[in-house]
């Protein structure tokens, strides 16, 4: 699935939620495979309440998708991007063709 956005607010929420390399290195280490925070705490060498932190505000920007699946010591959240890419489109499309039609 792809994320296009236009939207001058979006593009800076997604942006800002994407200038941590943690949160990218997540989004990145869940499309091979969905983990959980354990996993990702482990890869990551990072603690789980840290990594926790970086997927609620991935959650809140709606780049993954969480589910809940049972584990051995109780209910594992395991992650998984919700875009395989995104699309950030920097001038509407109707507006440029405007443009070009009014200097051509």
């Amino acid at each position: 699935m792809e994320l296009i956005i236009s939207d001058p607010e979006e593009i800076v929420k997604i942006s800002k939620t994407l200038s941590v390399m943690a949160r990218v290195n997540i989004l990145r280490l869940t499309s091979e495979n969905p983990l959980d925070i354990t996993e990702l705490s482990e890869i990551l060498h990072m603690s789980k309440g840290n990594v926790s932190n970086h997927v609620a505000e991935l959650e809140s920007t709606g780049l993954i998708e969480i589910n809940y699946e049972n584990g051995v010591k109780g209910i594992r959240k395991v992650i998984k991007p919700k875009y395989e890419k995104i699309t950030i489109l920097l001038s509407d499309t109707s507006t440029s063709s405007e443009k070009t039609q009014e200097n051509g």
